[in-house]
């Protein structure tokens, strides 16, 4: 009879192990769920942007090391456009490499050089809600870094794509090598 009270206890603890490992019956358990939507990828190749022009992004890959990911369904690397599987709150976050491809004249005035970055949704980014950094061309060198991140809503079936809206006087090149990601954070 002690025996048999062992094995009934040793098969309940087994089950409840069991249970904390699905997270049945745990609500830490369920809070470590596995992220559903997610990517991380980088520029192919050199990506020209001729003065004044606005263009978006693509021609993407994903490395294979370590910090580079892709989970679910919706990203396109051709076309750079990542569609929403499911509704929800999206982080996304894209980090341009910038060179210029023309000398800076000296005493050039730079006025209006500068240069939008821009993630935007159903490539409309001026009629919906949009992510967007500015950075002035006036200072520094011929190669600088331009980020821009933040979290935007996208129903199912709406993308999302990075933009650069080159407002200098000098043609930019967007080095290879530039991220782009989105993690899905919620419903």
């Amino acid at each position: 009879m002690v025996n048999a009270d062992v094995k009934t206890q040793r098969k309940a603890r087994e089950g409840h192990e069991e249970e904390e490992e699905s997270g049945e019956g745990n609500p830490q358990a369920r809070c470590h769920r596995r992220v559903e939507a997610a990517f991380h990828c980088r520029t192919q190749d050199n990506i020209s942007i001729e003065r004044r022009g606005r263009q978006e992004l693509g021609l993407y890959y994903i490395p294979e090391r370590e910090g580079m990911f892709h989970r679910g369904p919706g990203l396109n690397l051709t076309s750079g456009q990542y569609t929403a599987p499911v509704a929800g709150y999206y982080t996304f976050a894209a980090t341009l490499r910038i060179a210029r491809r023309e000398q800076r004249r000296k005493g050039e005035l730079y006025r209006r050089n500068c240069l939008r970055v821009l993630i935007c949704v159903e490539s409309r980014c001026q009629h919906n809600s949009n992510l967007e950094t500015v950075s002035r061309l006036e200072s520094g060198g011929d190669l600088f870094t331009i980020s821009v991140t933040g979290v935007l809503y996208l129903q199912a079936g709406q993308y999302a794509s990075v933009f650069v809206d080159n407002a200098a006087g000098s043609s930019l090149t967007v080095k290879s090598g530039s991220d782009f990601s989105a993690v899905l954070l919620g419903v």
